[in-house]
């Protein structure tokens, strides 16, 4: 029986390899950097600066009982950078937990750790320790930690501020804002002698942000507030009831998030866990209903996506996370959305096995953060660090329109690939649903009877150029 099966393709998010065409053979190990890594490393966070270089931060029991935290810098192709540190990597003079980076316009870096408080260690850009930052390059201590799970600290740069945020502990624990100067002291100027408070509390995650017109915002789940600060820390007494806005998903509350991300028109988009579903917030804190976000059903995946990085470029969103089994933790995701939050189709979605490229169990687990760039796309799991490469071209709506009567599939498959086109074909490419390149075959009839059972993904290029990518099941 032969149907056209254009009516599920690019359009309908069946699509994997996409725009992601390989690792990046250059980079690293066939694309992969191995994050060094012992019984109970902890890797936190990843910058890119404009010559590409990356530096990340983990923490690595390196004795009995103690662990250290520690800044690698990694040179565009993957490899350690030997001018940085001690080859590449600067051991930190603490004992810190939980650190994360940001990287400053004058090359200097900023290492936030939480020890017994937080602190704020300063590098040049050579991995020494700048002695103008603070006491010999350590910010005071302030009283900032994580919550019950291990999550709401961060930091975040501010016109030359630093604004900290975490739990205060003590008898009346809550989410607090500081600002430190450039010069790492406490700027007292800012909220009530230098800190702010906000409702979060011990059992939901907190998340912090600065808006296009410098004013603070925070967002928690458990209780699902928004809060809004101007850029000193005073409430914004016309965003909701004095700065504050109780959100409501279609008349329930907001629930454990996946990740929490400020656009760049001050919207804030959010992942959930309790149906994997994605929402987008109106700059008053107001469900956007223009944003349409229906992937859990639509790819067709046994689960997920389950969403736990969302950053943007160029108006679109790029998410990422776990998908493919029932305890997410097997296989990573990564997808385009347009800005109104259905897929992208011409990007469509890629999953990455679970393998590594030594063949050994997979440390991939999920993709916690991304840098997109314009021709390829880094991620970060748990113990590696991946660059992909993207196919730059892209094929337009009207291309699809076009080739969407002209060449229709046998499907299921089953001993041959059977096709009927109206233009002459080139190539027809099969690739696995994690983006391989399986087999490629040019004439109607052609012999596939050695792939496995299951759903693959065609790409049919024309003698005239044009292309399109059709689903394909193996019976």
């Amino acid at each position: 029986m032969t149907k056209n099966l254009f009516l599920v393709l690019l359009l309908t998010v069946q699509i994997t390899f996409a725009q992601i065409i390989s690792k990046d053979s250059n980079f690293a190990s066939n694309g992969v950097a191995e994050i060094p890594s012992n019984s109970i490393t902890n890797s936190y966070q990843m910058v890119q600066n404009s010559n590409g270089e990356i530096y990340f931060t983990y923490n690595m029991d390196v004795a009995t009982g103690v662990t250290h935290g520690f800044v690698t810098k990694l040179t565009p192709n993957g490899t350690p950078d030997p001018a940085f540190g001690n080859n590449g990597t600067v051991k930190l003079p603490s004992e810190p937990s939980m650190t994360q980076i940001k990287l400053q316009a004058d090359g200097k870096l900023l290492i936030f750790s939480l020890l017994a408080n937080a602190q704020i260690l300063r590098l040049l850009p050579n991995g020494q320790i700048d002695p103008t930052f603070g006491t010999n390059g350590i910010s005071q201590e302030i009283d900032a930690d994580h919550d019950d799970y291990f999550n709401s600290y961060e930091f975040i740069l501010q016109n030359g501020k630093i604004l900290v945020h975490g739990i205060r502990r003590g008898q009346d624990p809550h989410h607090t804002i500081y600002r430190l100067n450039a010069d790492g002291n406490l700027d007292n100027s800012f909220g009530n002698n230098g800190s702010v408070t906000t409702q979060g509390n011990l059992t939901g995650r907190t998340f912090v942000f600065i808006d296009n017109q410098s004013n603070i915002i925070s967002f928690s789940d458990n209780i699902s507030v928004i809060e809004k600060f101007d850029s000193d820390g005073h409430p914004i007494a016309n965003f909701g009831n004095n700065g504050t806005v109780q959100i409501s998903i279609n008349g329930t509350s907001v629930g454990d998030v996946g990740d929490v991300f400020l656009d760049s028109n001050n919207k804030i988009v959010f992942s959930t866990f309790q149906n994997n579903d994605m929402f987008r917030l109106n700059q008053d804190g107001s469900l956007d209903n223009t944003f349409n976000y229906d992937l859990q059903t639509s790819l067709g995946l046994p689960s997920g996506p389950r969403i736990l990085n969302i950053t943007e470029k160029d108006g679109y969103y790029y998410i990422g996370g776990a998908a493919g089994d029932s305890m997410y933790n097997n296989n990573y995701f990564i997808s385009k959305l347009n800005p109104n939050g259905s897929l992208n189709s011409t990007f469509g979605y890629h999953i990455e096995t679970n393998y590594d490229e030594t063949g050994l169990i997979s440390k991939f687990f999920s993709v916690t953060e991304m840098i997109i760039n314009n021709n390829n796309i880094i991620v970060k799991g748990n113990n590696n660090i991946v660059k992909y490469l993207l196919n730059s071209g892209t094929l337009s709506t009207a291309d699809i329109t076009k080739a969407a009567h002209t060449i229709s599939f046998e499907n299921p498959v089953k001993q041959n690939l059977v096709y009927q086109s109206k233009e002459k074909v080139n190539k027809i490419e099969i690739y696995s649903l994690d983006g391989k390149a399986i087999k490629t075959i040019k004439n109607s009839g052609t012999q596939v009877s050695e792939l496995p059972k299951g759903i693959y993904i065609t790409k049919v290029t024309f003698e005239s150029g044009s292309s399109i990518s059709k689903k394909l099941i193996k019976n």
